[in-house]
């Protein structure tokens, strides 16, 4: 069967944008926006107050829900922690389902599409931006938080199958959404959602939480944030994350971030083992180990 051919232009001007959640990420798209393209309207929703007062100063036309707002020929960015996004997700897709894009902020990639295949498909596309701020709140949003920042970018298959069009419309939509990250100064990459997930629970939830773990050890010595060096600032400057945003997250990807607990409980084990048998070599060949994987990933 011959695949049909494509009539997508993902260099199509952005007619609108709708921001759901003005929080630093979903601020920092506001933020980049008026920067980069200017003259673009731009619609938010936001139940925190001083989030919504700060977004409407920078010219954010606030709305109550997407319901208010014509998506037509524009893109819709769910930037809400990952439990309301999917809700939202699902509840809204009557509505972003005539949006030229919708795409989302989240940490965790499956769940939000699993939620949008009740949409139109070649509409979503999930993305998860390689930055943020251990700060939350529109005040900490920034104009240049996607300046240069990896953004992955996971298709769907909305609602439908993998026929040929439902193909064309993906590949569509992942241009659409390519462009726009790319209007934000991002660099977009693709990946599956399933690989996506696993690395996360590796690569920002495994750092998160030997952070949160770290602090809670500092505490508990009576230890302040003031008696630690830069290295020790470094690895618990995750310690400050808001944890309704983690805990949602940390929910949905429990079994691997408990793989990857179990993994690195087994590697502080066999130093503090060490250490109590006085055995440095053993100390010195796992430090080595961890000096090697830092010099081969700069």
């Amino acid at each position: 069967m011959t695949e049909p051919v494509s009539t997508c232009n993902a260099a199509d001007r952005v007619r609108s944008v709708a921001v759901v959640g003005l929080g630093v990420m979903g601020g920092s798209v506001v933020k980049a926006l008026a920067r980069r393209a200017p003259s673009v309207p731009v619609s938010g929703i936001e139940p925190d107050d001083e989030n919504a007062r700060g977004a409407v100063r920078d010219g954010v036309r606030l709305v109550r829900d997407l319901g208010e707002c014509d998506p037509e020929g524009g893109v819709v960015v769910f930037a809400a922690p990952l439990d309301i996004t999917v809700a939202l997700v699902r509840a809204t897709a009557a509505v972003w389902s005539r949006a030229a894009l919708a795409t989302d902020v989240g940490g965790l990639k499956a769940p939000v599409l699993e939620a949008a295949r009740v949409g139109a498909r070649g509409v979503f596309v999930g993305a998860h931006p390689m930055c943020g701020s251990e700060r939350s709140g529109y005040a900490a949003a920034r104009a240049d938080l996607f300046e240069g920042a990896d953004v992955w970018l996971c298709p769907g298959d909305g609602a439908g199958g993998g026929d040929g069009a439902g193909k064309a419309a993906q590949e569509c939509a992942t241009d659409r959404a390519a462009a726009f990250w790319k209007l934000l100064g991002a660099r977009p990459r693709t990946i599956a959602a399933a690989r996506h997930d696993r690395l996360m629970a590796w690569a920002s939830h495994l750092p998160q939480l030997l952070a949160n773990g770290l602090a809670a050890a500092l505490d508990e010595a009576g230890i302040g944030h003031g008696a630690l060096g830069p290295g020790g600032s470094d690895m618990t400057r995750l310690a400050g994350s808001s944890p309704d945003v983690w805990t949602p997250l940390l929910e949905a990807a429990r079994a691997e971030d408990v793989r990857a607990l179990r993994s690195a409980e087994a590697h502080i084990a066999t130093i503090r083992r060490a250490l109590e048998a006085g055995d440095m070599t053993a100390v010195e060949r796992i430090m080595t180990r961890g000096n090697r994987w830092a010099a081969a990933n700069p």
